[in-house]
C-alpha cells in the first residue's frame, strides 16, 4: 500500500550509500485519521469516533554497523536532499526524557523526535537496552502521505510507523526468553502498550500534549470502519460501522494547526482547572452533609460528570474567566501532567467545561445514531437518524468555536457551505483534531451528487479564501493489522 512504494523506490534511488537492499530492510505503514467526533475531548475522558484514513506514513528501516542512529525524512529536503539526523545511541539512553525534549526542540530536529522518541521509550520502558553494546545502530527512512499541520495525525502515523518497525526489529512480539537485550520488562507489546509508547514519546520528547486516540486509530483502525474508545485511558468498543450508502470524507482546510498552539494549551489546561474546581465543590458539598470526599467521583474524568448536574450544581459556581496564579493560589493544582499553568494567562474556564462536558454527551447520541442508522429498514427512518447526527457534528463545530475556542473562519466558511448543501445528500460536518484550522470531517451520500456537492465547496473556498483545499476521500487498515515486512532483494 501507498506509500511503501514510493518510498521504496527512493530509497533505492536516493540512498544508495546508506541502504543495502541485499541486506535485510524493514518496511512499516500505519494511516493518518480523520476525528469524526470526540477530538479534543478524548483528554477528559470521552468517547471518541475515528476513521482510519488511507493516508500513511511508510518507513524502512536496516540495521548498521555501528552505533548510530540516522534519520532520513523525504518529506524535508535540505538542497534536494532527504533531510538527515543522526544521533549515538549512547546519546540517546543517556539523557533524561525532559534534556532530550529540549534537544530535540532545536531548529530543524523537531521532526526526529517523533521517530527517535519512540526508541527512547522502548529503551525507558525496559523493552531494548541501548546502552548493551550488542544493539547496533539503525538507518531509517520515512516518507508520509499524511500532509502536517492538517488535524489528520501525521505525527501519530510517523510514531506508530516507527514503532511497529523498531518492536519487530527487536523481535518484541513475544516474551523473551534466556539472555535478553531488554533491560528487565520480558513482556510482548500488544497494540494498546505500543498506542501508549507512541503517545509518551510525543508527549514528552515532541512537546505535544496529545491524547492516545491518534495513535490507537493508526494502530488498530480497520477500514472503512470507525474506531470507538472511550478515552479513560483507552476502552475500546466494537468498531462502528459506518451507515450503507454514506461516508465520512475531510476537506483540509490548508490553515495549519498544531497541538502545541497556545489557544489549545489554554482551553486544556481551563478543563483541567474546572474539574479541579468541581471537586473543591464536591468536597464542600460532601463536608457540608457531614462525608468527607476521599476519592474523585469523575474517577479523573470529567466526561464522567453528567451534564444535568453539570449545569444545575456546578456551572453556577464556576467563574467565566480567572487567572493562572488565582487559581495556583486558591486551588491544589490541575490533573494534568500535560497541562502547565501559566500565572500570567487569563483560563476561560466555564466555557471550555461547556464543551468538554456537553461533547461526552454528543458523541455517545452521535454513535447510538449511526447504529440506528445502519440497522433502519425504512430509508426514512435511516435519514432521520442520519440527519439527526449530522447535526450533533454541527453543534460540534459550534462548541469548538463559541466555547473551546479554537475554531477558525477558513473552516466556519467549509461548515456553512456544507450545511447550504444537505438537499445533496451532505449530513453534517465539524472542524476536527485541535481545530484552530485543519480538516473539516463531513458527513455525506456516497454517490455523484454528493460528490458534485463536495467539488463546489471545494472550487469556491479556493476561490474565496486563496488556500488550496485537499480531499481525504478514503480508509485503509491500521499497522497492526497490516504488520511489517521483510525484504531483501
Amino acid at each position: 500500500m501507498e506509500p511503501i512504494p514510493a518510498l521504496l523506490s527512493r530509497t533505492r534511488v536516493e540512498l544508495s550509500a546508506d541502504f543495502d537492499f541485499a541486506r535485510p530492510i524493514r518496511v512499516s505503514r500505519a494511516p493518518g485519521r480523520l476525528d469524526v467526533m470526540g477530538g479534543i475531548a478524548d483528554y477528559t475522558g470521552s468517547l471518541v469516533c475515528h476513521l482510519p484514513l488511507d493516508r500513511a506514513a511508510a518507513v524502512v528501516l536496516q540495521e548498521r554497523a555501528d552505533r548510530q542512529l540516522q534519520i532520513f525524512s523525504f518529506n524535508l529536503f535540505d538542497e534536494h536532499k532527504p533531510f538527515t539526523f543522526r544521533m549515538p545511541l549512547d546519546a540517546l539512553a543517556n539523557q533524561p526524557a525532559a534534556l532530550l525534549a529540549r534537544e530535540f526542540a532545536e531548529p530543524g530536529r523537531k521532526w526526529a523526535a517523533y521517530v527517535a522518541g519512540c526508541l527512547f521509550v522502548l529503551h525507558e520502558q525496559g523493552f531494548v537496552n541501548l546502552r548493551d553494546p550488542r544493539v547496533k545502530g539503525m538507518n531509517l527512512a520515512l516518507l508520509s502521505s499524511v500532509p502536517m499541520g492538517a488535524g489528520v495525525s501525521s505525527s501519530a502515523a510517523i510514531e506508530v510507523a516507527a514503532m511497529m518497525a523498531f518492536r519487530d526489529h527487536f523481535g518484541l512480539t513475544r516474551p523473551a526468553a534466556g539472555r535478553s537485550l531488554r533491560i528487565a520488562n520480558d513482556s510482548a507489546i500488544d497494540p494498546v502498550r505500543l498506542a501508549s509508547m507512541c503517545q509518551s514519546a510525543e508527549n514528552r520528547i515532541a512537546g505535544a500534549p496529545c491524547g492516545i486516540m491518534d495513535q490507537m486509530t493508526s494502530c488498530l483502525g480497520e477500514a472503512g470502519m470507525l474506531l470507538r474508545m472511550t478515552c479513560q485511558p483507552h476502552k475500546l468498543h466494537a468498531p462502528l460501522a459506518v451507515p450503507q450508502g454514506v461516508r465520512f470524507v475531510g476537506i483540509n482546510s490548508n490553515v495549519r494547526h498544531s497541538t502545541g498552539a497556545p489557544a489549545y494549551r489554554r482551553t486544556r489546561c481551563a478543563a483541567f482547572m474546572g474539574h479541579a474546581m468541581i471537586l473543591d465543590q464536591m468536597r464542600q458539598i460532601g463536608a457540608a452533609a457531614g462525608r468527607r470526599l476521599v476519592r474523585d467521583p469523575l474517577n479523573g474524568y470529567l466526561a464522567n460528570l453528567d451534564p444535568d448536574d453539570y449545569k444545575r450544581i456546578f456551572r453556577p459556581q464556576l467563574p467565566e474567566l480567572i487567572s493562572g496564579q488565582t487559581f495556583l493560589d486558591q486551588h491544589t493544582g490541575a490533573l494534568d501532567p500535560a497541562a502547565r499553568i501559566e500565572p500570567d494567562v487569563e483560563y476561560a474556564v466555564r466555557q471550555a467545561l461547556d464543551h468538554h462536558v456537553l461533547e461526552a454527551r454528543r458523541v455517545q447520541k452521535f454513535a447510538g445514531l449511526l447504529e440506528e442508522a445502519s440497522a433502519a429498514q425504512d430509508p426514512a427512518k435511516k435519514g432521520f437518524a442520519l440527519d439527526r447526527a449530522g447535526h450533533l457534528m454541527y453543534a460540534s463545530h459550534q462548541s469548538y468555536t463559541m466555547d473551546a475556542m479554537l475554531g477558525a473562519p477558513e473552516c466556519d466558511l467549509l461548515v456553512q457551505w456544507v450545511r447550504q448543501r444537505e438537499r445533496a445528500g451532505l449530513y453534517g460536518a465539524r472542524i476536527t483534531g485541535a481545530g484552530s484550522g485543519g480538516t473539516v470531517a463531513i458527513l455525506a451520500d456516497s454517490g455523484p451528487r454528493a460528490d458534485g456537492a463536495i467539488a463546489e465547496i471545494m472550487g469556491e473556498y479556493a476561490r474565496q479564501t486563496g488556500h488550496a483545499p485537499e480531499l481525504f476521500d478514503g480508509s485503509s487498515p491500521g499497522a497492526w493489522r497490516v504488520g511489517t515486512e521483510l525484504i531483501c532483494e
